[in-house]
C-alpha cells in the first residue's frame, strides 16, 4: 500500500454490472484519436502524468531501474467503448501485473499505476477522446521508469468496477453514470414508451454482508453509536473497500479483502478474550472516506484506533511489517472534504485538542505501536525468517491525524511479496496475524491508564 489518505478521494458505489444496451465500435489509442467532439470540456491541467511534478496532484511513483526494464511486460493497448449505459475501458498487457487505482475531485478522475510495466512507445503521451455519459477522455503515460500511468477523465460521479483478466491479460474497467443520471435516463426512455408519465427510479440499496456477532459496525447510516457501557472501547478500522482495492498481488489478492478478514478475526478476539468493546468501520465490501473513519472513533468517543492494511513495494523480494503513528493532529473536515455519490458532504463532529491532550495521544500511540510491532513480528518471524522488522514510524496519515485518542496504522504483510501472498491466502496464517495483533494490543491496555479507568468502571458497575 502506497497511499493512506494522502490523496483526496470521491466515494462512490463500485458496480460489477456488465455493460448493457448496443455498444459502439471499440476505440484505439494505437490510432490517432477522433477531434474533440462539441462541447467536450478542455484537457484537465493536472500534473498526473508530468515526470518533473507527479507528487503534487497524484501518489508519488519510485522509478524501476533501467536494467530491470526488458524483463518487464508490456502495456500493449488500450481500448474504449461506449454502450447506453456508460462506458468500457480495456488495458491490454503481456502478463498480470500489480496495480493501484485512486480518484480524485475537482474535477472528478480515477487513475490507475500499473506497477513493472514498459508502456509501448506509441502509446506514451497519447490522449483518447471520448465525451460519453460517464467518460470523457483517457490519457496514457509512462511518467516514470516501470510504472504506466493511465487517468480517466470522468464526470457526473460516474460509479465503476475493475477486474484483471486473462487469455489475454487485460485489465477491464466498467465505468457507469451516477444512480441519478442512470435514472434520469430511465424516466425519459419510459416517458417516450408511453403516454403516461413514469415515476422515477430509485436503485434498491445493494444488502451488505452482516456483521460479526462478536462486533458492531461503528455507525450505521443515521443510526447513533451505542452508549458507553464502561468498557474498553476499541475501534478497528479495515483500510480501503468498495472501489478503494488498495493493493493487488500478482495472483490477484486484494488488500481490501484481506484486511476485513483479519479485522473481523481481531474483533472476536479482542471481545472474546478481553471483553472489549469492538467498533468497526466497515463490516462489508463499501468504501468509506478517510475523514468519516477518524469521525466514527471520535464520535464513539474510543480508547484506541487501529487501522489495518498491507504494503506494496515494486521490489518482489520486499517483505515485513511495519506499524505507524503520527505526531500530528488534524480534526477532520480540515482538510479537503470526501464527496459522496450524491454529490452531499458528511460533517464531521468538531474536536479538539489541547497541547496535554496531543502529547498523551503521541506517547500512547507510541507505545502501542511498538507493543503490535513486537508482536506481530515475533509471531510472523517464527515460521518466516526472511521477514523484515520495520519497525515503527512517523507519519501523516489521515486516519491517525484526524483522531483524538491513541490511533495507530499497522502493515501486516507485503501484498506485492509472491511468498507473502501465498501465506496470505490462508485463513490460518490471517488467523496468526489476528491473534499478533491482539496480543500487541492485549500488552499495551495491560499497562494503559485509560483501560484501568475502563476496568474500574466495570467493575462498579456491576455491584
Amino acid at each position: 500500500m502506497q497511499v493512506h489518505g494522502k490523496t483526496a478521494v470521491t466515494k462512490f458505489v463500485a458496480t460489477n454490472t456488465a455493460a448493457a444496451g448496443t455498444a459502439t465500435s471499440p476505440q484505439s489509442v494505437t490510432t490517432p484519436p477522433a477531434p474533440p467532439a462539441d462541447g467536450l470540456p478542455p484537457a484537465v491541467p493536472d500534473n498526473l502524468i508530468n515526470p518533473a511534478k507527479l507528487g503534487s496532484d497524484g501518489a508519488p511513483l519510485t522509478g524501476v531501474a533501467e536494467n530491470k526494464m526488458a524483463a518487464l511486460p508490456k502495456i500493449t493497448g488500450v481500448r474504449h467503448w461506449s454502450s447506453s449505459m456508460g462506458s468500457t475501458v480495456v488495458i491490454d498487457m503481456e502478463d498480470q501485473v500489480p496495480y493501484e487505482v485512486h480518484r480524485l475531485m475537482s474535477p472528478e478522475r480515477i487513475y490507475f499505476d500499473l506497477h513493472d510495466t514498459v508502456l509501448s512507445q506509441e502509446l506514451d503521451g497519447k490522449t483518447l477522446d471520448v465525451g460519453d455519459a460517464s467518460l470523457i477522455r483517457v490519457r496514457i503515460a509512462q511518467p516514470v521508469a516501470g510504472v504506466t500511468r493511465v487517468v480517466l477523465d470522468t464526470k457526473d460521479g460516474s460509479n465503476f468496477s475493475v477486474s484483471m483478466e486473462s487469455s489475454p491479460y487485460r485489465l477491464v474497467v466498467e465505468l457507469r453514470g451516477s444512480e441519478k443520471t442512470l435514472a434520469a435516463k430511465h424516466d425519459e426512455s419510459s416517458r417516450m414508451a408511453a403516454t403516461r408519465p413514469s415515476a422515477s427510479v430509485n436503485a434498491a440499496p445493494v444488502p451488505g454482508k452482516a456483521a460479526p456477532e462478536t462486533a458492531v459496525a461503528a455507525k450505521a447510516s443515521g443510526q447513533p453509536l451505542p452508549a458507553r457501557n464502561g468498557k474498553f472501547r476499541i475501534v478497528l478500522d479495515a483500510g480501503h473497500g468498495g472501489w478503494d482495492l488498495g493493493t493487488v498481488g500478482r495472483q490477484g489478492l486484494l488488500e481490501k479483502d484481506l484486511v476485513l478478514d483479519v479485522t473481523e478475526r481481531l474483533g472476536k478476539l479482542l471481545q472474546a478474550r478481553l471483553g472489549s468493546e469492538v467498533l468497526l468501520t466497515r463490516t462489508s465490501d463499501d468504501y468509506l472516506p478517510l475523514d468519516q473513519r477518524a469521525d466514527m472513533a471520535n464520535e464513539a468517543q474510543a480508547d484506541l484506533f487501529v487501522s489495518v492494511h498491507a504494503n506494496y513495494s515494486s521490489s518482489a523480494a520486499a517483505r515485513g511489517v511495519e506499524t505507524y503513528y503520527t505526531n500530528l493532529f488534524s480534526a477532520p473536515g480540515s482538510r479537503e472534504v470526501e464527496k459522496h455519490d450524491d454529490g452531499t458532504f458528511t460533517k464531521p463532529m468538531p474536536v479538539s485538542l489541547s497541547a496535554g491532550g496531543l502529547h498523551e495521544k503521541i506517547e500512547e500511540s507510541r507505545r502501542l505501536a511498538a507493543s503490535v510491532q513486537r508482536s506481530l513480528y515475533a509471531t510472523l518471524a517464527a515460521s518466516s525468517p526472511d521477514i523484515r522488522n520495520r519497525g515503527i514510524k512517523d507519519s501523516a496519515f489521515a486516519v491517525l491525524t484526524g483522531t483524538t485518542m491513541p490511533a495507530i496504522l499497522t502493515e501486516i504483510s507485503f501484498v506485492s511479496s509472491p511468498a507473502d501472498e501465498r501465506n496470505l491466502q490462508s485463513a490460518t496464517y490471517r488467523q496468526q496475524i489476528a491473534e499478533a495483533l491482539y496480543k500487541g494490543i492485549a500488552g499495551y491496555q495491560q499497562s494503559s491508564p485509560r483501560a484501568k479507568v475502563a476496568q474500574l468502571q466495570t467493575a462498579t458497575s456491576r455491584r
